[in-house]
């Protein structure tokens, strides 16, 4: 009940972009008609709003909601126990694909309601944004069959928060292909804004019923799937001594599915940067590929993956037994708690070197001199590296004040608020005409922990317009405010969270 409250919560976002429509078009057109500034605002909700809303956020927490609660569900016994009574595979299975579908509505309603009461609220129309709206919100069905087809697949917390992760991924990379049935490319396809909102009932009509294909088959593959209860705890044998214990943790670092995953999930994610690159340089030439590879190195995909594997970090280790059973042996709390960070950030770097290369590699394919490249490649890459190591941190913080679900929900929540949200609420609010744009946003991003709007400060400091070379890379020095928000905020995130793991009751 809570994670639908949450949810019908966060739904609420569409009022918050009215709003800021509203200001934003009655400052840019004081004499503009009702009936115009409802239609601007509708089409703006529809073609940008919506669908990154939709996309960059319900869609992951659908699919890390639904897998990873029947992942935990699975390693306590409870399915094996719910089915040992009379209650056929069948039906147990049709219980999460009704659970699943209450959650696609409450999102859906909340989407269409709160963004047609705040547009009925200043006297517009709402006949279109309606139907668009939920229109677009039927990509979450889609999306909930691919969730019941990998549910079988969840045996573990852990391994429904990866299985949802790489879903995820792979969806915005198919995203790029021009197939409805995708929801992800549903989204583009799905309504067409002329003078008014038309439905595209042939990207309707792929979506559901492969949704309900998918579904089914997910059912069958857990039909017949063996059941197994959940494997005892166990630990790899090795000596503590003083000289070799992190060295330990870093070794099991590199066989942990934490950082499998998430060097796979970077190295994807890095061919959605193919497209800027390729975009740029055919717009603006040589200028454009180094501008781009500014752009893409910001990474804003990447904390949707970073802080909900941060969050893994502690409260996982807590549940499962396996802070208890290294404790028991000649271990301190700091010594797990700083050899778990150091291998988590090992990943993270080796994650970050991964995309950065890929990005690198591929914008010197199209041309670009290889000094300047790599020049741009190494100094934003390690602005990368700062942004993602904060996202680990806050995941550390968020693990160590919260267990299970709700430090999961929010975790991806404060993923999408910091690396979407909060920089593009902050550069809406930044436009002066007295002053630089990168002037204003530098000193109105100060308050914000986002390390993404940081870095988007950074890179407009030597990459202020898209069809230009960019500046000298001295230029990040001029603003040491916000280099020092990309270090501070991950410290105190790290110090809070080791002085509440040091006294948490580990039970």
């Amino acid at each position: 009940m809570r994670t639908k409250l949450l949810l019908f919560l966060l739904s609420l976002f569409p009022a918050v972009a009215v709003e800021v429509d509203v200001n934003r078009f009655t400052a840019h057109y004081p004499n503009v008609s009702p009936e115009r500034l409802g239609y601007l605002i509708t089409a703006d909700l529809l073609s940008k709003w919506l669908p990154n809303f939709l996309k960059f956020l319900f869609m992951p927490l659908l699919l890390i909601i639904l897998l990873s609660r029947f992942g935990s569900d699975f390693e306590r016994g409870n399915v094996i126990l719910l089915l040992s009574k009379p209650l056929t595979r069948r039906r147990y299975f049709l219980g999460w694909a009704l659970e699943g579908l209450k959650l696609a509505l409450i999102s859906a309603l909340g989407v269409a309601l709160s963004g047609a009461l705040a547009m009925l609220a200043h006297g517009l129309e709402v006949r279109d944004y309606l139907i668009g709206s939920l229109a677009l919100s039927l990509s979450l069905v889609g999306v909930l069959g691919i969730a019941l087809l990998l549910l079988p697949l969840a045996t573990s917390r852990d391994s429904g928060v990866f299985l949802g992760l790489g879903a995820f991924v792979v969806l915005l990379l198919l995203g790029k292909f021009d197939y409805s049935f995708i929801p992800t490319a549903y989204l583009d396809g799905a309504i067409s804004i002329g003078e008014s909102v038309s439905v595209s009932f042939e990207a309707v009509g792929g979506l559901l019923p492969l949704s309900f294909v998918l579904s089914l088959a997910g059912m069958e593959a857990f039909r017949r799937r063996e059941l197994r209860g959940p494997e005892a705890l166990s630990l790899p044998e090795f000596s503590f001594s003083p000289r070799g214990l992190y060295g330990v943790f870093l070794g099991l670092s590199l066989q942990s599915r934490r950082f499998i995953a998430f060097v796979a999930f970077t190295g994807l994610m890095a061919f959605l940067g193919k497209e800027a690159l390729d975009k740029y340089y055919v717009s603006y030439g040589l200028p454009g590929i180094f501008n781009a590879v500014i752009q893409t190195l910001n990474g804003s995909f990447l904390p949707l993956v970073v802080l909900p594997l941060g969050e893994l970090s502690i409260s996982s280790a807590i549940e499962n037994g396996t802070v208890r059973v290294l404790l028991s042996k000649p271990l301190r709390r700091r010594d797990f708690f700083l050899g778990t960070l150091l291998s988590d950030v090992f990943a993270v770097f080796i994650g970050t070197a991964f995309y950065a290369v890929v990005l690198v590699a591929y914008a010197l394919h199209l041309g670009a001199p290889l000094g300047k490249t790599l020049e741009l490649g190494l100094v934003f890459g390690s602005l990368l590296l700062l942004s993602l190591v904060q996202y680990l941190a806050l995941g550390y913080l968020l693990s160590a004040f919260m267990r299970a679900r709700k430090a999961l929900f929010i975790s991806l929540v404060l993923a999408f608020l910091l690396s979407f949200a909060v920089p593009i609420a902050v550069i809406a609010a930044s436009n002066s005409a007295g002053e630089s744009l990168v002037d204003v946003l530098a000193k109105n991003s100060l308050p914000a922990p986002s390390p993404n709007l940081h870095y988007t400060v950074l890179g407009m400091a030597v990459s202020p317009k898209k069809h230009l070379p960019p500046k000298s890379l001295s230029e990040i020095l001029s603003y040491p405010g916000n280099l020092a928000m990309l270090v501070i905020p991950t410290v105190v995130y790290l110090t809070i969270a080791w002085l509440k793991f040091r006294k948490a009751d580990l039970r």
